[in-house]
């Protein structure tokens, strides 16, 4: 018995561990990952969602795939992240799939809390 109450016990930590960076899903945020960076005027039709960039055509741009449940994934192109952040194909990122005008943050890696781009976690 005592063993089946540590077992039960180690398992409800390994779930809360695995959920340690998590995000509104419901104000539309999104686990995503890099999957092309460039210009936008290059990458923009490429994405499944266009969300612009600042600074027009020649502007840094990242498309971004994510899924929205099921299987079948999207993509979001955008020129915004956080000043100073610099992306690489490949990086996890948190995307909002409702609001264009929010930039991308960079995902906690596993472990830790909050973003590695010092913008809060949601």
């Amino acid at each position: 018995m005592k063993r089946l109450l540590l077992l039960g016990v180690s398992m409800l930590g390994g779930c809360s561990a695995f959920d340690a960076h998590s995000f509104d899903r419901s104000a539309g945020w999104r686990a995503a990952q890099v999957v092309s960076i460039g210009h936008a005027s290059d990458l923009a039709a490429t994405a499944d969602r266009d969300c612009g960039a600042d600074g027009g055509a020649a502007a840094p741009y990242a498309v971004v795939r994510y899924r929205n449940g099921g299987v079948h994934s999207r993509s979001i192109g955008t020129g915004r992240w956080p000043a100073g952040a610099e992306l690489k194909v490949g990086d996890a990122v948190e995307v909002n799939i409702l609001d264009c005008a929010a930039p991308l943050t960079l995902a906690a890696p596993v472990g830790q809390s909050g973003s590695s781009s010092g913008t809060p976690s949601r």
